[in-house]
């Protein structure tokens, strides 16, 4: 049978009327300071082996396998390691593909200028794949010059109404030929007027906006399962007695019991006497109501 894939829905690939909403993230980005700020949050709503935490503090030398935060519970000293359940394609595949869509960007108004709103769909063969796409020099000038003599010589109708009437076809996309120097990385390239009145989370500038493909995550119980053996492969050198595991990704939403039960099965041969998963949302007025702990093991 095969693997069953969860496949993420990209907001940013589609258009809308409604207002594009970004909600501001809750965890700090200094690594110290995010540390402490999940293990205060954490402490909130868990005790350890039965002990309120207290006195909670970053532990200055956390070199060596040694606790990343430290705190009292129950007047004793006690460390916690902090690590992070995540698929790592996510934050490197964004990066990236910021970064390519600007010298596309660069690469197209070079050519032409359009005097309206246009997203440009990019689909490449390293797709659900969790794989960067590889796209510079001579390849990136030509997939730029390939749009923009697409938008130079496609007609996008001016009624918005157009685009909700299945007999038109001035609003729907249009499909680029592909040049033969690219067949290999892109399978395929479509243009899309952005109605007026609607909006995309794609980002672009000047009236054109880009939308890659390959940083889209897949998901499976296969991959689940070898993250959560890698945790504790990483973590079999530690010196401390618990461990925290903190969640926030959008490709864990759903499966916080599949993750617990791969956990308590990968968590025999563990060292830790004690070891948590933290489930958050890193967004404010979602960050309270969707904090989740799961205790894997507690010993007293």
């Amino acid at each position: 049978m095969a693997e069953k894939m969860r496949v993420e829905i990209k907001m940013s690939s589609m258009t809308g009327t409604a207002r594009p909403v970004t909600l501001r993230r809750v965890l700090p980005e200094d690594k110290q300071a995010k540390e402490l700020f999940i293990a205060e949050q954490f402490a909130r709503v868990q005790t350890i082996a039965g002990a309120v935490l207290a006195e909670i503090r970053i532990n200055p030398d956390d070199s060596e396998g040694k606790a990343d935060v430290l705190a009292k519970a129950n007047g004793k000293l006690v460390g916690i390691q902090l690590t992070e359940l995540k698929i790592q394609h996510r934050p490197a595949s964004a990066d990236r593909a910021r970064k390519m869509t600007e010298a596309l960007l660069s690469a197209i108004l070079n050519c032409v200028q359009p005097d309206y709103r246009i997203m440009v769909d990019i689909r490449s063969s390293v797709d659900y794949r969790n794989e960067n796409l590889k796209l510079v020099g001579k390849k990136m000038e030509m997939l730029g010059k390939t749009i923009a003599n697409g938008i130079e010589n496609s007609y996008f109708s001016p009624s918005p109404a157009d685009y909700f009437d299945k007999t038109k076809t001035g609003l729907k996309p249009k499909p680029l030929p592909i040049p033969e120097g690219l067949k290999e990385v892109i399978t395929g390239v479509e243009l899309q007027k952005i109605p007026e009145g609607h909006n995309t989370l794609c980002h672009g500038r000047d009236n054109i906006f880009v939308n890659f493909n390959f940083d889209i995550v897949v998901a499976s119980d296969e991959i689940d399962e070898k993250l959560v053996s890698q945790v504790f492969d990483k973590k079999e050198k530690s010196v401390t007695d618990t461990l925290l595991i903190w969640i926030c990704d959008r490709d864990f939403w759903g499966q916080q019991e599949q993750i617990y039960k791969l956990f308590v099965a990968h968590s025999d041969k563990s060292q830790f006497d004690n070891i948590y998963l933290f489930f958050f949302i890193d967004a404010e007025k979602m960050f309270d109501a969707n904090k989740k702990v799961y205790i894997v093991r507690e010993r007293t």
